[in-house]
């Protein structure tokens, strides 16, 4: 035969005859072995509680020193594990039901116990409790589990963003790109032919020059107004050839300080005039990057002049190189910022747009940061262009190394 199951009870009842009642209903149990362990107080049975291993507790709740709901909440609080079974009389029944409600698992009439009602009263109520755990465990499982998945859809709808950023960012500028290769051929193609008549008008004028009097003041401005718009000219079809031709670049390391340094020497005098004071706070030992001087020089003079352009009633132009982590591995990062106006949000997308200029009264060409981000992009680089919350603008240079 099999062993029979081992039931630990703790038996809180402070009337003798009721507890060996019990005790004896309990021992003749013909499918488990009760092992009781007495006390008629609370105290004691809370420090046996709490030092041993129970199974079941069967209390009366009216106690020597403890009576109604606190010794219900005091066993609970110590043994919050185990099953409670409440004995009552009659007169107390109701305080029974309540503590029912509260968490216990069944309530026994003192006068209406017998062996089959006692019996039963324990083992469901252990059957009963070990359910609910089970389910209170399932249910932390499953809300760890919806809590985990959430999470991971969570970092995955994010991932998913970032590559439908990804994507539109690459077709943008797929898109770019398209145009810029169109708009690179049509650029050449105008720039000779224009520039063939323009050779004409040119020589044209040289020998006007040799017959008409050129002490008369109308006639001289006229011919000053011939060779400034013919010099415009010649400099936009020079800005349409570099910016449609893809020249063969000498490339060979350069340091970014140096070329930022010849480069303000360039602008020098257009700063002063300006009253504009340049900061430069340059990376120390910074790694070489592989450029063409002319180029990247061309390209830094160009922000620096835009730079001077948006502070006309002065500034400064901060400058700064460091070594920067990209996606694509680590660059050599040229900041220049300035505290002129800023660029108007509407316009931030077409900066790099040929012949998008606000400089129109300056004989602004609106060819200029499109040569320089083709330049960059000649050399893998990247160019980005950004307000300042505190004013000005910051042109961000990144050189892969």
């Amino acid at each position: 035969m099999a062993d029979k199951q081992l039931i630990k009870v703790l038996l809180v009842e402070d009337n003798p005859e009721i507890a060996r009642l019990i005790r004896d209903m309990l021992r003749r149990s013909p499918t488990c072995t009760f092992e009781v362990t007495h006390h008629a107080a609370l105290k004691p049975a809370l420090e046996y509680a709490a030092s041993n291993p129970i199974d079941i507790v069967v209390a009366d709740l009216t106690l020597p020193d403890s009576e109604g709901f606190p010794t219900f909440f005091s066993i609970r609080s110590t043994v919050p594990n185990v099953p409670i079974i409440i004995l009552t009389g009659i007169d107390d029944e109701e305080m029974a039901v309540q503590a029912v409600r509260e968490g216990a698992q069944d309530y026994l009439v003192k006068s209406q116990i017998d062996m089959h009602i006692l019996l039963r009263a324990v083992q469901y109520a252990i059957e009963r409790h070990r359910i609910e755990a089970a389910l209170r465990r399932a249910t932390v499982e499953l809300e760890e589990r919806v809590n985990e998945r959430t999470a991971e859809l969570s970092l995955a709808n994010k991932e998913l963003e970032r590559e439908i950023e990804e994507r539109i960012q690459a077709q943008t500028q797929l898109v770019q790109a398209a145009k810029m290769e169109v708009i690179g051929r049509l650029a050449s193609g105008v720039a000779h032919e224009v520039r063939n008549p323009l050779a004409i008008i040119l020589q044209a004028k040289e020998y006007l020059e040799g017959l008409v009097d050129t002490k008369n003041e109308e006639v001289s401005s006229t011919l000053q107004s011939m060779t400034r718009a013919l010099t415009r000219a010649d400099t936009i079809i020079n800005g349409l050839l570099d910016f449609s031709r893809i020249s063969q670049l000498e490339i060979k390391p350069h340091s970014v300080n140096e070329l930022v340094e010849n480069s303000l020497m360039l602008v020098k005098h257009q700063c002063d005039r300006a009253h504009v004071t340049v900061e430069k706070k340059f990376g120390e030992s910074l790694p070489p990057v592989k450029a063409d001087k002319v180029k990247i020089e061309q390209v830094l003079v160009n922000l620096l002049i835009n730079a001077i352009d948006a502070m006309p009633d002065g500034g400064v132009i901060r400058i700064e190189t460091s070594v920067s982590d990209t996606v694509s591995g680590k660059a050599v990062c040229v900041e220049i910022h300035d505290s002129g106006s800023g660029i108007p949000q509407e316009n931030l997308a077409k900066v790099f747009d040929p012949f998008f200029t606000t400089k129109r009264v300056k004989h602004g060409t609106g060819l200029g940061l499109s040569i320089v981000k083709s330049i960059m992009e000649m050399h893998h680089g990247s160019i980005d262009i950004r307000n300042r919350t505190e004013g000005g603008a910051t042109v961000t240079l990144l050189f892969p190394l």
